[in-house]
């Protein structure tokens, strides 16, 4: 789980799951609170490439704890 710090959905946190397709598609989950109980939403992508479209369109930049520094 990330929170997202800056682009279209900033202040929000995300989670990504990968789905069990071949090759794997990714829900990408959204809400305000890290409980993921309010404000939620979802998002689906096709493949891995799709993903970091998406991320890239959104003009996301994604603080994910455990990592050093940021991603997006």
């Amino acid at each position: 789980m990330g929170r997202v710090r800056s682009g279209d959905e900033a202040g929000k946190y995300v989670r990504v799951d990968e789905l069990p397709d071949s090759p794997p598609s990714y829900l990408i989950l959204l809400a305000h609170d890290q409980a993921f109980k309010h404000g939620c939403g979802d998002y689906w992508v096709e493949d891995h490439q799709s993903l970091e479209d998406f991320f890239a369109e959104g003009k996301w930049i994604v603080d994910w704890p455990g990592t050093n520094g940021e991603h997006s």
